[in-house]
């Protein structure tokens, strides 16, 4: 693809990083070596390069150190399985994947698995130790939810990708938007920040707008950043846009800058309107609540910058036009347990 040039992207989101952001990035990476997930040194120094705590230090800026140490765990263990999903159908292993998929499903529903000693499958395992002892059973139920909604999510795009097939706009989105992990890491917030968001809450107009607005931006900005390196791929919003409606790439990249203005008007509407849906359900501690609002703002914003500037997990150089995978990536699908 030639080179086009991208429209300004800068969210009007006040963004942060928490003053620990170094630390939780080598506290991380600790935790990734110790499942399995980094092991040749290569891979660990792109791991640096690639700063998954520069980019959740965006997220809970002003949150204690331990929770935000677990949101950086859980996100660097879902970008690698991010990246064991791509591997997976770039190489032909997309049924050792999906194999993978099933073993980390059955955790997340609570039961015993088989061969557990994968790396993802103990990283998952540990996660889940540290992060549901102890809460709510609505909110572990919700987080649950999430979690196997972001798996079932790489099946729905897996199954496009083999097939060769472009998903309808509205199909895209809802895909894109649960196989994003969004959601359960919108839900690790409120632990982070002490809020409480019961179902009655969560189940809103505006909190939905809120949840689901931060994926869609998240997503649709990521879409455009990684363009570059997905062609062919149908699981982005400016292929989906140019095969339905014909708009060529320069038109399409407008389309969905156009359409991610638009969803951050709705974020900030539903985040006015919050206070007073809050006040008529008598949430206690509804400034929590808020903050987790704001943390989502900062972390949208922060990614947007982080997918410009601040990672090479974008980097023309990563990409590869014969589908080898990244240099940052860890080969976990030959594990010999799957």
């Amino acid at each position: 693809m030639n080179a086009v040039e991208l429209p300004d992207l800068r969210l009007p989101f006040e963004t942060a990083s928490h003053p620990d952001a170094g630390h939780v990035q080598e506290l991380t990476e600790t935790w990734c070596r110790k499942f399995g997930l980094l092991r040749s040194p290569e891979v660990a120094a792109k791991f640096r390069a690639l700063g998954y705590g520069r980019i959740m230090a965006t997220l809970t800026p002003w949150a204690p150190l331990e929770g935000l140490a677990l949101i950086t765990d859980w996100n660097s263990f879902f970008f690698v399985t991010d990246d064991q999903q791509n591997i997976g159908v770039t190489t032909g292993r997309a049924e050792r994947y999906e194999s993978l998929v099933a073993n980390m499903r059955r955790v997340i529903g609570g039961a015993a698995v088989v061969h557990e000693d994968h790396p993802l499958v103990a990283a998952l395992q540990d996660l889940l130790e540290r992060t549901l002892a102890g809460r709510a059973p609505y909110w572990v139920s919700r987080f649950r939810h999430n979690l196997d909604l972001w798996l079932t999510g790489h099946l729905a795009e897996n199954a496009y990708r083999l097939s060769g097939t472009v998903p309808t706009v509205e199909d895209y989105i809802s895909v894109r938007r649960n196989a994003s992990t969004v959601l359960p890491t919108v839900d690790l917030v409120e632990l982070a920040e002490g809020a409480t968001v019961p179902d009655e809450l969560y189940r809103t107009p505006q909190y939905q707008t809120l949840a689901l607005g931060t994926a869609d931006i998240m997503c649709w900005i990521n879409d455009i950043h990684s363009l570059h390196m997905e062609q062919g791929d149908p699981i982005n919003l400016v292929t989906v846009l140019d095969h339905h409606e014909h708009l060529g790439v320069r038109g399409s990249i407008d389309a969905v800058a156009a359409r991610i203005a638009l969803r951050v008007q709705d974020h900030l509407a539903a985040a006015r309107e919050l206070p007073e849906v809050m006040a008529g359900l008598g949430i206690e501690a509804p400034e929590r609540v808020l903050r987790c609002v704001r943390d989502q703002q900062s972390w949208a914003a922060g990614m947007e910058a982080w997918d410009r500037t601040d990672t090479i997990r974008f980097s023309p150089s990563e990409a590869s036009p014969d589908g080898a995978k990244a240099s940052y990536v860890e080969d976990l699908l030959g594990w010999p347990t799957i």
